[in-house]
């Protein structure tokens, strides 16, 4: 629920009106617990409206955190604790139209932010999320048949070359690049025999769209 601190009055602002309407009253704050270790205060305001009086016209508390505050100010937590009881106890004598402070609701407002950003600071990253926060189901990729991957090579590439064949069988076709130009030859089916053995090389040529062909008359 969202709330105007303009809508709070200071404590300061009470503590006058406390003064202007009992001069010679007196506050005293008692620290009821305190670790000092955690970081906690638990203090209790007394208000008395004459200097004399044994008994106190009122009386609250005031519980303080020093992990609530910032950084900066965590050091004041104590004083700020006795400050908030002070104004509550004299909310109880004098009229108001909330028993919280400026100063109270300030330490909400905090406390909403701090709580905000840890939830946006512990919040899962979306690349560790799945694909089943995100789609019904994992996509996939279509199944291309052989029939129809070899139309797309033909379409991309051109009609493939047949390969010949030398007096060992079908010739075995190598690609490579030597002085920074590519090279194709269909070579001897019988790579192990002495070169002197082997047949001869048929070295493909480079048409004008950039393929590889047989030399006229090789097939």
């Amino acid at each position: 629920m969202a709330f105007n601190l303009d809508s709070y009055e200071d404590v300061q602002s009470r503590v006058k009106r406390w003064q202007a309407a009992f001069p010679v009253g007196r506050i005293v704050c008692d620290v009821i617990q305190f670790d000092a270790v955690k970081g906690h205060i638990l203090v209790a305001a007394s208000i008395y409206r004459e200097h004399e009086d044994t008994l106190p016209a009122a009386v609250d508390y005031a519980f303080g955190d020093a992990a609530t505050y910032p950084a900066q100010m965590r050091k004041f937590y104590v004083e700020d604790t006795c400050t908030s009881a002070i104004g509550r106890a004299i909310s109880l004598v004098l009229e108001t139209t909330s028993k919280a402070t400026k100063q109270d609701m300030a330490k909400v407002e905090r406390i909403k932010n701090d709580e905000r950003s840890a939830v946006i600071a512990n919040a899962p990253l979306a690349i560790n999320n799945t694909w089943d926060e995100f789609v019904s189901a994992e996509p996939k990729q279509p199944v291309v048949s052989l029939a129809d991957a070899a139309q797309l090579v033909q379409q991309k590439f051109g009609e493939a070359e047949p390969i010949p064949t030398c007096s060992h069988g079908t010739r075995k076709v190598k690609t490579g690049v030597k002085n920074g130009k590519a090279w194709s030859g269909a070579m001897c089916a019988e790579g192990t025999l002495p070169q002197a053995q082997q047949c001869s090389p048929i070295w493909y040529r480079v048409d004008k769209d950039g393929h590889f062909r047989l030399p006229e008359g090789v097939e």
